[in-house]
């Protein structure tokens, strides 16, 4: 029987993902590093099976995926500048193990990238970013530009709510650049804001449909400055994100006390803080289109969304080589995750 293995399983976006797997009675299989934890894990799921085994050895991480029948790797390990590319790697030499993850890191995409060619002729398809962000975005980016023919420019902001989980701190401290760091794409290039572009970096002004208004959101490095490009073809695209005003969200910095951090928000928080995002995509006369999505807590989101990704590939939906949830699946994927939906508001204007 072909199976899902969800790897760095005892995460805590990864033990949501399993939960909702469990629910709709998928075929698990789960793996990780230390046998304790997910031994207990296992115990708490009806005895899932389980595989235990580092990321050190390319044989053991090829035998590991072929002896427990994986068809879809979801990776949920983080940080994934450690973790994507021996698993990429891994279900290269396994052939006909997609791969895929949920990494907020921009390197991540660049390495799927390169590996596209390698894993089409091993028939894998490589989907990263499969939930979070970048299946938000990608979504709501193709959605709006339905409406904009010829799109010069794409400006895309993610408004976060509520705390952030311990795995989120490190990951995004990896390369989520933001304030004048942040990097823009621009005639088809990543470019710092200010280094070769004399632009200062600054604040963007969206309005997330939310009864509050017109919002300032500062520029920050997302992966969807990759896979929006991607799955658009646009060549200028900036993006950003908002912190909301209540709760205790905060953009993630790796420090030393990161252990010190809760393992994340409860599902009280979670119910309490829903994301949104808008886009606002230029056309060559001026013309503006606009659009937003009102969505669930992220965490909740990325679970719900990467387990729908991988059950819909188990089921023989994929497209081999380097793919994005909006191409392979269409921007209205993000509408079949629960609370999620697509908002057109106006077109024309400028943009300030």
């Amino acid at each position: 029987m072909s199976r899902i293995m969800i790897y760095g399983a005892t995460g805590y976006t990864a033990r949501l993902a399993t939960d909702h797997a469990q629910a709709l009675a998928l075929p698990l299989i789960l793996a990780g590093r230390t046998r304790a934890t997910l031994s207990r894990l296992a115990a708490s799921l009806d005895d899932a099976p389980y595989r235990v085994f580092d990321l050190d050895d390319h044989c053991t991480v090829v035998s590991a995926l072929q002896e427990a029948d994986t068809k879809v790797l979801l990776n949920c390990a983080g940080p994934f500048a450690s973790t994507a590319a021996p698993l990429i790697a891994a279900c290269i030499e396994a052939g006909g193990v997609h791969y895929l993850d949920i990494s907020a890191e921009l390197a991540t995409y660049q390495l799927a990238a390169d590996r596209s060619d390698d894993a089409a002729a091993a028939g894998v398809m490589l989907l990263p970013g499969c939930g979070g962000s970048v299946a938000m975005l990608g979504c709501l980016a193709g959605h709006v530009l339905r409406r904009i023919e010829s799109p010069t420019r794409i400006d895309i902001a993610l408004r976060v709510a509520g705390p952030m989980s311990r795995g989120s701190v490190v990951s995004a401290a990896q390369g989520s650049m933001a304030g004048a760091a942040a990097l823009q794409r621009r005639v088809g290039e990543l470019v710092p804001w200010q280094k070769e572009t004399g632009e200062e970096a600054s604040s963007g002004q969206f309005d997330f449909d939310n009864g509050e208004g017109v919002g300032s959101c500062f520029p920050v490095t997302l992966p969807d400055l990759f896979a929006i490009w991607k799955s658009t073809g646009v060549d200028n695209i900036r993006t950003y994100v908002c912190i909301a005003a209540s709760g205790d969200a905060g953009f993630p910095e790796e420090n030393n006390d990161n252990n010190m951090l809760p393992e994340g928000p409860s599902a009280e928080e979670r119910e309490a803080s829903p994301y949104h995002a808008a886009v606002v995509a230029t056309g060559p006369d001026g013309s503006l289109g606009r659009a937003v999505l009102h969505t669930v807590n992220g965490y909740t989101f990325t679970a719900m969304a990467s387990v729908e990704a991988a059950r819909r590939v188990l089921e023989g939906e994929f497209i081999t080589g380097l793919q994005t949830p909006a191409m392979l699946f269409g921007n209205e994927f993000v509408e079949t995750i629960p609370g999620s939906r697509l908002v057109d508001l106006h077109v024309g204007g400028t943009l300030s």
